[in-house]
């Protein structure tokens, strides 16, 4: 969609998400040989997973982006030493569980103008308001702690 309309989806705007859906339509409509999806199978198990895409494209988790800028960092080292056998196939992660099961409205995942914005697109005011809140103590800062401690400031936990 950005390539056609200069911008990323808004969040929580149901009419982008819906052109992002047309598109993947398009697409797979131009698609030929295995890689096509049949067109039931696009609407009853694409057509949700699209629309979720859609709606949290603008969201930026920075958890998620630790956890795939950690797994990079290794692949890149295995293949810059040849001391381990880097990753030779597809590599999924399937978080969708994280995401809130219906839509979110357009004014509950707005930005704020504050550093949480990102991940305010993808869960909800309602969300990051309840992360806050959250009062935790960690025992032992090491070297998984010190990571637990800087994800959970990304987060904006007990702020």
């Amino acid at each position: 969609m950005e390539s056609h309309q200069g911008a990323l989806p808004v969040p929580g705007r149901m009419a982008d998400a819906d052109a992002v859906l047309a598109l993947a339509r398009e697409i797979n409509q131009a698609t030929e040989g295995a890689l096509k999806l049949p067109d039931e199978q696009l609407e009853k198990e694409g057509a949700d997973v699209v629309r979720q895409l859609a709606l949290g494209a603008r969201g930026i988790l920075n958890p998620m982006a630790a956890f795939l800028g950690g797994v990079v960092g290794q692949e890149v080292l295995k293949a810059c030493s040849g001391k381990f056998t880097p990753i030779r196939q597809w590599f999924y992660y399937d978080a969708l569980e994280c995401l809130p099961t219906e839509p979110l409205a357009e004014e509950e995942v707005a930005p704020l103008g504050c550093r949480y914005d990102g991940q305010i697109a993808v869960f909800g005011k309602e969300m990051q308001n309840v992360l806050a809140n959250q009062a935790y103590f960690l025992v032992g800062a090491g070297a998984i702690g010190c990571e637990m401690l800087k994800n959970w400031a990304m987060m904006g936990v007990g702020t």
